[in-house]
């Protein structure tokens, strides 16, 4: 039987036109990567149909040892300070292989 290790999952629903900074705080904080999916839907802001390029939003995934968590949250929520919309949660998951996850990108 396969090993799990506990990990955390964060979740970014932003405008798409965000991607590179966030992309650049991930490098910033040690993140080893991080997958994007153009996401629509509608909440306290209306709808967002993401039919045009400069509407859409995207969900970006990005799972982090716990001991980055903290800092990433810290990063995030600066972009928050600064007037950009994020919403965000975590969760908790389990992963096989925890080194993938420690080795930042590039």
């Amino acid at each position: 039987m396969a090993n799990l290790y506990p990990h955390k999952l964060v979740n970014i629903i932003s405008l798409d036109v965000l991607q590179d900074k966030l992309a650049e705080m991930f490098r910033r904080h040690g993140v080893s990567g991080y997958t994007i999916i153009r996401v629509r839907g509608e909440g306290g802001s209306g709808e967002v149909a993401g039919t045009l390029d400069f509407e859409a939003n995207i969900m970006v995934k990005v799972i982090v040892p716990e001991e980055k968590l903290q800092r990433l949250l810290d990063g995030l929520q600066r972009q928050i300070d600064k007037g950009y919309h994020l919403t965000i949660f975590v969760s908790d998951v389990e992963v096989i292989s925890p080194e993938k996850f420690s080795t930042p990108f590039k």
